[in-house]
């Protein structure tokens, strides 16, 4: 005795077929929006190095006496902007150097970002403005994907009374 099933509980091959097509492009469009998005947090983490290192330069600026402060930086890229073999971060940068050790006072322009080295170039540049005001550009260079990015601020220094 011979029985037909016409109608089965399972699932068909081409049924399967289709349904894994269908999730393997799902997971393929998945993949390359998650890998966009990291790129874009590694950019914004290296935009925000660049920030903080501005900020902790232009501290030690502000903190140095008016007559102390001259045109400077600590570089470590010879790939990116402003780069100068004579502001190494170390006791041999002439600019930085009143006594052994001061160029610790500033940032490392060598800095760890989501697990690998970022190096960055920081200078400034003083402008008297009059006897007691200087106006103090301070510029951090960077390379990400052989493209450059510069961070600048200014700001100001006046002899106090």
């Amino acid at each position: 005795m011979k029985t037909n099933v016409r109608n089965s509980d399972g699932f068909s091959l081409i049924e399967m077929m289709t349904a894994l097509v269908i999730i393997s492009l799902a997971l393929l469009v998945l993949s390359a929006v998650l890998i966009h998005a990291i790129q874009i947090n590694v950019s914004n983490d290296l935009r925000n190095a660049a920030i903080r290192l501005t900020n902790q330069t232009a501290e030690v600026i502000l903190a140095v006496p008016f007559d102390s402060v001259r045109s400077c930086g600590v570089t470590a890229d010879p790939g990116s902007a402003n780069y100068s073999d004579a502001y190494r971060y170390d006791d041999g940068n002439a600019c930085l150097n009143d006594s052994p050790g001061d160029y610790l006072k500033y940032p490392n322009p060598v800095q760890t970002i989501k697990g690998f080295r970022q190096k960055f170039n920081i200078t400034w540049n003083v402008l008297e403005l009059s006897d007691d005001l200087s106006q103090i550009i301070i510029q951090v260079a960077y390379e990400r994907s052989n493209e450059g990015h510069l961070h600048s601020a200014v700001l100001y220094k006046h002899r106090k009374p």
